[in-house]
């Protein structure tokens, strides 16, 4: 397949790309050319998302069978994206958020969760709706907490930088509470599972540490085995 991803060479797009092009297909890259591509061969497309104008004639030309959107925030990043390749693409993937949910003391979340409209998200949340009613062959991606090498948020550092300085650990409340994770990888396998599966078409998927067993094969504890991804249409 002919893959365009937005980004590609910061984070999670890294690990796509390399897995992507490890299974043949032609990937492209669309971002600001700021770091090399990260792997050889791999062209990019030098642009700047947010400038609706110049997305359009830097894309509105090219033919991809797939597109990933892995840094779109708000939906005036998506929006635009989403009309250039209406009736032009078999598959568009977004990455959404685990975010977008409604603060809940029952953990962890599952697809149908009530979402809130006004979280820290409601970006991310907004787009879903819109690529719902798009007529895009979409699905949508709600990672947990990523980690690994290349993590540019304070996630796991911020824990191994007080190990380091004989600092104590703070745990939230009673220490009780759950929590998910997924490493970076793991994720981005993920991603490439859901492309071009036509059961993907129209769903929601959240990615965490569980959900990744499944599709990887990496095994987690039994006692930890307690979360599934039902198939659920949003």
């Amino acid at each position: 397949m002919r893959i365009l991803i937005m980004g590609g060479t910061r984070f999670i797009g890294v690990y796509l790309t390399k897995i992507l092009v490890e299974r043949g297909h032609e990937v492209f890259l669309f971002n600001r050319g700021n770091k090399p591509a990260p792997v050889a061969g791999v062209k990019q497309i030098l642009g700047d998302r947010t400038n609706a104008t110049q997305l359009k004639e830097k894309l509105a030309t090219e033919k991809f069978d797939a597109v990933f959107d892995n840094n779109g925030r708000e939906l005036s990043d998506t929006q635009p994206l989403a009309e250039i390749f209406k009736d032009r693409v078999k598959h568009f993937i977004y990455v959404s958020s685990a975010g977008v949910y409604l603060k809940s003391e029952q953990m962890p979340h599952v697809e149908g969760d009530s979402v809130d409209p006004k979280s820290r998200h409601q970006g991310k949340f907004e787009t879903e709706t819109y690529l719902a009613q798009s007529g895009l062959p979409w699905t949508s991606i709600r990672p947990v907490y990523i980690y690994g090498p290349q993590n540019y948020n304070d996630l796991e550092a911020w824990f191994f930088d007080r190990i380091a300085r004989d600092r104590p650990i703070p745990i939230p409340s009673n220490g009780m509470h759950m929590t998910q994770f997924v490493h970076v990888k793991d994720l981005a396998q993920a991603m490439a599972a859901v492309l071009g599966n036509e059961k993907a078409i129209g769903e929601i998927y959240n990615i965490s540490a569980i959900a990744t067993s499944r599709l990887t094969g990496w095994r987690v504890p039994v006692q930890q085995q307690q979360v599934s991804l039902p198939k659920h249409s949003n």
